[in-house]
């Protein structure tokens, strides 16, 4: 029996080389997955378009013989505070680990797929918002689920429902998990990422989370390198203010976890937010730096735990400065007030005194964080 699984390995292995490589996330799924979650069948993914999504993401789960993750079934019904009313259903999926000693260790790659629906007669799409991240996460599902080198430790895929209402499916998922919350020993997760911040920061896309898991850091890079349709920039969570998307009830957990997510454009939360006005090639690229990171963490012999005192790095300096730069080239498109180009220009001499000194103090990042907050609050 062993020695017939062995020969299916290597077959299956040499049939994968020969075809090219392992599988990734392809522009052409992901544009499909996108057209179709933006179209108006889909009544912007609200009520009965947010079922429809559901549906959606539970069919391509299928589809790819994943398991179900709850014992019901692919979905986890929301319920309403009357009796027998549903809310929304978050929609879930697994790879079992192949490793004994490792495969009661899960990692969640998620994202919600509920968006602003239909508004005084007008669809709001939600193509970046967050159809971009729903097609990555069935991406990866499909290229992992596929691929030659079963994870060692298991895999959760999660759709989760009601994000655009205080993280409403998210902060569910958490109270009713299907497995113990202390197994989870990573959280990744993405918002948005189909087009740049402020429509003019080009290839950039952040990743928050690291400074409670610093160790993370050398895995985003290995994982993005040579994606040349992005630059990857590492962020403190902090600087968004609240939990901007389903990583902040594991935050508040205190499980290790990353946001992507390229930030808020001119399209955000608008009619205009449709599939044809994304950044494909930029979607790829992160879906595959998305699931290379989802690789190694499913492989290491051990994971980072919870750093409660956060460390920032001086590159996150080098990310606002580089951030702020943009946004003063553009001033004009993005009608910056007088004033507020004077405190970018200010906190850009800040920025580059402390790059050059290559150190940055609490008190010097948390005054630039606040500064930061401003800037973006008022422009973007």
């Amino acid at each position: 029996m062993r020695r017939n699984l062995w020969i299916a390995t290597t077959l299956l292995t040499v049939a994968v080389s020969a075809l090219g490589g392992e599988p990734e996330p392809e522009v052409g799924r992901l544009r499909a997955h996108i057209a179709t979650l933006a179209s108006p069948e889909f009544a912007g993914r609200r009520g009965e378009g947010a079922h429809k999504a559901a549906e959606y993401v539970e069919t391509e789960f299928k589809r790819l013989d994943l398991e179900p993750l709850f014992d019901g079934g692919y979905t986890q019904e929301i319920p309403g505070r009357d009796a027998g009313t549903v809310l929304g259903r978050n929609v879930g999926a697994k790879i079992v680990g192949s490793d004994p000693a490792l495969r009661d260790e899960w990692i969640i790659l998620g994202a919600h797929f509920d968006h602003l629906g239909v508004r005084s007669g007008v669809l709001y799409p939600g193509a970046d918002d967050n159809a971009s991240s729903v097609a990555m996460m069935i991406e990866v599902a499909r290229s992992l689920s596929r691929s030659a080198t079963p994870p060692r430790r298991s895999l959760m895929f999660l759709g989760f429902d009601l994000e655009e209402d205080g993280l409403f499916g998210s902060r569910y998922f958490i109270d009713h998990m299907p497995v113990p919350l202390d197994r989870v020993k990573l959280m990744i997760t993405a918002d948005m990422i189909g087009r740049s911040l402020g429509g003019v920061c080009g290839p950039r896309v952040f990743v928050m989370g690291t400074e409670h898991a610093p160790s993370l850091r050398p895995w985003i890079t290995r994982a993005a390198d040579g994606r040349t349709a992005m630059d990857v920039g590492l962020l403190g969570s902090d600087l968004l203010l609240i939990d901007r998307s389903d990583y902040g009830p594991f935050r508040a957990r205190k499980v290790p976890y990353l946001f992507f997510s390229t930030g808020e454009n001119p399209h955000y939360h608008k009619p205009t937010d449709t599939a044809e006005t994304l950044d494909y090639p930029k979607i790829e690229a992160v879906s595959r730096t998305i699931q290379r990171v989802v690789e190694q963490a499913a492989a290491a012999d051990s994971l980072p735990t919870w750093e409660p005192r956060s460390d920032p790095t001086i590159n996150e300096a080098v990310v606002i400065r580089d951030v702020l730069q943009r946004l003063l080239e553009h001033r004009d498109d993005l009608n910056i007030k007088p004033a507020i180009i004077a405190l970018m220009t200010s906190t850009l001499r800040s920025l580059d005194e402390i790059i050059d000194r290559g150190v940055i103090t609490a008190v010097e990042r948390s005054r630039i964080v606040r500064t930061a907050q401003i800037i973006m609050f008022t422009t973007l």
